[in-house]
């Protein structure tokens, strides 16, 4: 702790200022035991903070030191309203008397209080002989007094976020303590513990204790333990009530803190908790004023506590706290305290009018991150939820997930006025075929308001309906409608989803350039959105693959094929028209990639997957023209050609580490299906192993790299 010091510029006055335990007393005796000067240590306790008793301790020590040979200054103790007359002259002719530069330390100066100590300190402080220095540790605000030199730049204040361990002091002490630990895991800890010395130094303890993480138990030696002892319960019991429901809160402000509390006076309790303990920290202005924040040790100590002392005042608090977030935008957030405040009601609301966000810009991962945690009870049980669980596990392509919420879904009670949205996941799944979809997106698109973002996926899926019951001009409208209001509502998944059913129209009618340029528009804007990561983007990629091998870019028609089959295989029976429109699209760029084994295979799945659901006359022109150019083609099913789509997808969760049982518990299959299909899929590819199995499926483009 001595290099703390050793930088800080000379001062008369050096104010060693952070809460209990940042090492303040060990960093003020490692400096003074180097330093040349002569060394006056005065220490406060808290069962005697008496100025007079710490006035004569001075004294003493001065004598002890050799600084003073007087016989006997000291006056006496007096009377108290005498102070200023009886003992500070005293003290400061004796301190400017001192024969010689010398450093007078006082530790633990927030045990301190009322004005005779403080005038004792700016007294002591202005008759230092030159060359001296005051040095003090303290949790609290330094002595007021002190403004006049603190303004002549005479004072110098090291905080908390100096005596902080780095990365080096921390693994100094671990080694001092017998712990090794790698670099990632110090690393893990300073974040989490912001460096707090104590905190690292207990958690080294627990580690030897064989417990792990920064909450070793509290047996008296814990971390819990000294933050109940040294930081809350040294707070006034109203300030530790006031900072207990607060503790909620990742940013305090007045307004929030009033809400919380039920009381008026949040502004000023913050600014004076902030100015004596640095455990609550300025954070910046907003439009509510000044916030701040508190240590995320010690808010996780004080919210464990409310939850103990009062469940029911600790599940207020973040409901709450979830409006509070709400009104800053913080949605995040607003989640976190919904879903902890067991408010299922306000949870499915919030998820609900949110997910369509991050759902339009392919991150299904942020919704499921809002639903991570809530048991599948409380998840079916509202219908907002189990719609956004729903969508969330159609774009990532878990078939299994999406169809057990779409399920819940029709089956809550709640949320009457979600019935559009639950016929408009009815039409996405497409199990009741296109006449059904063509009905159910134009009741919406003709009901639902304008601005209404699901909207936009509604005009793409009757585009797609109508194009393939034969009706491709009325199909082009629905998409260009799709994509004007997909544009203007910041929605770029269902617009590229559109821009790919244009250029589906347009290859149809020959119109090479101009479906060459939708193609071009939808990368781009997929580039925009992590399209790549979205299972029911498979449309895009299968329309880009036809595209660029129409313009002759083989290498590209190639890549985008892969990708298109990826996440069809991801897909599943969810959208069965594209199960069969994109096989039969990515057989035709096989074909002309001239890889007939492959698109053998599509076509036969095609084959396999029609039915009522996809009964279209546009299909089976597609299939029997496809079949027809196949037919004229002999050869044998050998080598990655000849994968399954079903193989593929077991492919996918090979990079997972998941073992065959796992992967079958994720597809609702049998462990022996998914055993026979990874088998079938080692033998295609010439591999024995898992790990050369994934190298060469990504070598052959079915893997994503990485």
């Amino acid at each position: 702790m001595r290099r703390v010091l050793d930088g800080v510029a000379p001062a008369t006055v050096l104010c060693l200022q952070a809460p209990g335990g940042y090492g303040k007393t060990t960093a003020l005796a490692q400096w003074a035991a180097h330093d040349p000067r002569p060394v006056v240590w005065l220490r406060v306790r808290r069962v005697a903070a008496d100025p007079y008793r710490l006035t004569r301790s001075l004294v003493g020590a001065l004598k002890d030191a050799g600084l003073t040979h007087d016989a006997d200054p000291w006056p006496g103790r007096g009377d108290p309203a005498s102070w200023h007359l009886d003992t500070l002259p005293v003290v400061e002719a004796l301190v400017s008397s001192a024969e010689e530069p010398f450093v007078a330390v006082i530790d633990g100066v927030e045990d301190m209080s009322g004005s005779p100590w403080e005038w004792l300190v700016e007294s002591l402080a202005s008759s230092l002989p030159r060359g001296s220095t005051l040095a003090m540790g303290t949790r609290d605000a330094l002595p007021a007094t002190l403004w006049r030199l603190h303004a002549g730049g005479e004072v110098r204040v090291v905080g908390p976020e100096v005596l902080a361990f780095d990365e080096l002091e921390a693994a100094q002490l671990m080694a001092l303590l017998g712990v090794r630990w790698p670099r990632d895991r110090l690393e893990r800890l300073l974040r989490r513990t912001e460096g707090w010395p104590v905190a690292v130094y207990l958690t080294g303890l627990a580690a030897l204790n064989g417990h792990q993480g920064v909450r070793p138990a509290a047996d008296g030696a814990g971390l819990d333990e000294y933050l109940r002892t040294e930081i809350v319960g040294r707070l006034p019991p109203d300030d530790a009530r006031f900072l207990r429901r607060a503790s909620v809160l990742a940013s305090l402000d007045a307004p929030a803190c009033d809400a919380l509390t039920g009381a008026p006076d949040s502004s000023a309790r913050l600014h004076r908790l902030s100015a004596v303990n640095h455990l609550l920290a300025p954070q910046g202005e907003s439009h509510d004023g000044q916030r701040f924040r508190m240590q995320p040790l010690l808010a996780r100590f004080l919210e464990d506590d409310l939850r103990e002392r009062d469940p029911v005042a600790w599940r207020t608090a973040h409901s709450t706290a979830c409006r509070v977030e709400e009104r800053r935008g913080d949605i995040d957030r607003a989640v976190h305290h919904a879903r902890l405040s067991g408010d299922d009601a306000r949870l499915s609301e919030l998820v609900w009018s949110h997910a369509v966000e991050p759902l339009g810009h392919g991150r299904w991962d942020v919704v499921a991150r809002w639903l991570e945690g809530v048991d599948p009870g409380r998840l079916h049980s509202r219908r907002g939820l189990a719609l956004s669980a729903a969508w969330a596990a159609i774009q990532a392509g878990d078939v299994p997930r999406a169809n057990r919420a779409a399920v819940a879904a029709a089956a809550a009670a709640d949320g009457e006025a979600l019935r559009p949205y639950l016929d408009l996941l009815r039409a996405a799944i497409g199990g009741e075929g296109l006449e059904h979809i063509e009905a159910a997106t134009r009741k919406f698109v003709t009901t639902m308001p304008t601005d209404d973002r699901w909207k936009t996926l509604a005009y793409y899926l009757l585009g797609v309906a109508l194009v393939l019951r034969d009706r491709p001009d009325e199909g082009v409208e629905a998409f260009e409608a799709g994509r004007r209001r997909a544009e203007a509502l910041d929605v770029p998944v269902v617009r590229a989803l559109c821009l790919a059913g244009l250029a589906d129209a347009a290859l149809l009618w020959g119109e090479q350039h101009r479906a060459l340029s939708y193609v071009r528009t939808a990368r781009a804007v997929a580039s925009s959105c992590r399209l790549d990561a979205v299972a029911a983007s498979a449309p895009v990629f299968a329309t880009s693959a036809v595209a660029y091998l129409a313009e002759g870019r083989h290498g590209d028609a190639r890549r985008e094929a892969s990708r298109a089959l990826r996440h069809i295989a991801l897909m599943g029976d969810t959208a069965p028209w594209h199960a069969v429109v994109g096989r039969l699209a990515l057989a035709r760029v096989n074909l002309g990639l001239g890889d007939p084994e492959r698109a053998r295979v599509l076509l036969e799945e095609a084959g396999d997957a029609r039915g009522p659901a996809t009964a279209s006359p546009v299909i089976d022109r597609m299939y029997a023209e496809t079949q027809e150019h196949l037919s004229r083609l002999t050869t044998h099913l050998t080598g990655a050609s000849s994968l399954t789509t079903a193989e593929v997808r077991v492919l996918q969760y090979l990079p997972t580490h998941l073992s065959f049982p796992q992967i079958a518990a994720e597809l609702v299959v049998s462990r022996h299906t998914v055993k026979t299909q990874a088998m079938s899929a080692y033998r295609k590819l010439g591999v024995h192993t898992r790990t050369q199995a994934i190298e060469r499926a990504r070598h052959a483009g079915l893997l994503p790299p990485g």
